[in-house]
């Protein structure tokens, strides 16, 4: 991934001072601040009002779209997988709750209905081991629409699996030439999709929802609930999941789905959609403990793996939920207090390339020695508690660098022998006083 500076300098923004406003709010963001509005720059910089103030300014500049400022993040991420080269494409929904945000104008329902924020829609790119490298594509829905990296005018909301399938559609043509591998999750399985999919290079791992419909299996039409319950699992090794070990168990066989595609019916959006019948590789997996029921998942796919390896592919799905929390936790994402959608996108597109970053030090931390001994010590700070068995996550990294940046400004405008009498004249506020 080239610097930052390197980045954002060839961002479409239209002005050269926006380009070094988009940097200086990445830089901070980086540095770790924690400000639900926006915090300030940093190190050694005198005057921080002015940052918070440009920084509310480039969020609420209507001339900045969504697609110059994501423009960085995709180029960054088409550099770092080569062409030729496998990576996975993460799909996945999360709710922004905003319910205690009364300020903000174009709120959805959300969740349980009874909620209101907005939806965030992310294609994250995996390395081929499984790395985050960062997201392809983002829309943040409201009630204006989708609000897409693609597009600089709202994309009305159809469904869920039409966002996959623009996510996929981008993906095509900001990743051409590399070996694209989607993984999604149970609501995104359709069949439909599917059978798009099998006319193009597109791979897929899917978890399979809709077990009740109908199959042929051979020559035998049945269900496909009926088809996994008779495929013989092989023992496959282990997983330790919460503390207790898991013996894994996979198998696969191949089906035919000879049935229309039921998309938009439940919602009488459309009729039935006939397709020719789609031949489609059916991995099954079970994870075993003695006295409990066997936890399983049954994977619809594309690729020619062997088993081991797309049950492999869908573990790293879970990467995408794990860029969620990082957005949520560590960003502070639902404490943002721009007052729409749009703003919330424009600081969302800058957000991701400080992400970036993040995770291209923690993968750097497994190939440079005198990087991973640094990055240590700056996590410990930041709550890391050095066992081999938890490697260093992003959210710990982020706060021990912010102590880190912190600490140093605090030395540069004060000096040491100022901050060690102001810590013990506050020490000695805090002793209980005796009383006469």
């Amino acid at each position: 991934m080239r610097p930052l500076a390197s980045l954002l300098k060839g961002a479409p923004l239209g002005d050269k001072r926006l380009n070094s406003r988009a940097l200086q709010i990445v830089e901070s963001i980086v540095q770790g601040h924690t400000s639900a509005t926006h915090g300030t720059q940093g190190v050694g910089h005198a005057d921080p009002m002015s940052h918070v103030m440009g920084s509310f300014r480039f969020f609420d500049n209507d001339r900045l779209t969504l697609p110059a400022l994501y423009q960085p993040c995709q180029q960054a991420v088409a550099e770092q997988v080569a062409p030729g080269q496998r990576c996975f494409i993460a799909h996945d929904i999360s709710v922004l709750d905003y319910s205690t945000h009364q300020a903000k104008e174009d709120l959805i329902r959300v969740g349980n209905e009874r909620s209101y924020g907005y939806e965030l829609y992310s294609a994250l790119v995996l390395s081929s081991a499984g790395l985050p490298l960062g997201p392809i594509v983002q829309e943040v829905q409201t009630t204006k629409g989708c609000l897409s990296s693609q597009s600089e005018e709202p994309i009305p909301f159809v469904d869920h699996l039409s966002q996959a399938e623009r996510g996929a559609q981008s993906a095509r043509q900001l990743l051409p030439d590399r070996i694209r591998i989607h993984l999604l999750d149970r609501e995104f399985d359709d069949l439909q999709m599917m059978r798009t999919w099998s006319s193009t290079d597109e791979l897929h791992v899917i978890r399979c929802q809709h077990l009740k419909r109908r199959v042929r299996w051979g020559e035998q039409p049945t269900s496909l609930q009926e088809v996994v319950n008779q495929v013989p699992l092989t023992p496959s090794g282990y997983v330790v999941k919460e503390g207790q070990r898991y013996d894994v168990f996979i198998g696969e066989t191949h089906v035919v789905f000879p049935g229309q595609s039921l998309r938009g019916v439940a919602r009488k959006r459309q009729k039935p959609q006939k397709g020719l019948p789609l031949s489609v590789r059916v991995v099954i997996s079970e994870l075993r403990l003695p006295g409990q029921k066997p936890l399983r998942w049954v994977l619809l796919t594309n690729l020619t793996d062997p088993c081991a390896q797309v049950v492999q592919a869908y573990i790293y799905r879970w990467r995408v939920e794990r860029f969620f929390y990082l957005n949520k936790v560590g960003f502070r994402l639902e404490q943002w207090r721009q007052e729409t959608g749009e703003r919330v996108a424009r600081r969302l597109a800058l957000t991701q390339l400080a992400a970036m970053v993040i995770y291209l030090l923690l993968g750097a931390v497994e190939t440079d020695p005198a990087l991973a001994e640094l990055l240590q010590s700056v996590a410990t700070l930041g709550g890391w508690l050095g066992r081999k068995q938890d490697p260093i996550g992003p959210i710990v990294l982020m706060r021990g660098m912010a102590l880190v940046m912190g600490m140093t400004r605090a030395l540069e405008q004060f000096g040491v022998q100022h901050l060690r009498n102001t810590a013990q004249r506050l020490l000695d506020l805090l002793q209980p006083r005796g009383s006469d």
